[in-house]
């Protein structure tokens, strides 16, 4: 339910995570939508530094976050979270 989500997802023993965006909580109530496929522990830290910049360069003025995910889509999202290099 939140504008940024991420589930931690047990894969073989090892912590890997799915990122959504896009959910709401109250009267404009939506699910984030799945980005891509789960990343693992080392790809995670990039993340919500990838999602944020899309935003910060592609939103309009005095733009929430819900409303540029929503009118963007998530491609641009997804295209710059699995561009983003592995974190160290």
């Amino acid at each position: 339910m939140g504008n940024i989500g991420i589930l931690g997802v047990d894969k073989g023993g090892e912590e890997w995570y799915q990122i959504t965006i896009g959910g709401a909580a109250g009267a404009d109530a939506s699910l984030g939508s799945v980005i891509g496929p789960s990343v693992g522990e080392g790809r995670r830290g990039g993340n919500d530094r990838a999602i944020a910049d899309v935003y910060v360069e592609q939103r309009r003025p005095d733009e929430r976050f819900l409303d540029a995910v929503r009118r963007l889509g998530v491609k641009p999202f997804k295209e710059r979270v699995y561009a983003a290099p592995v974190a160290a």
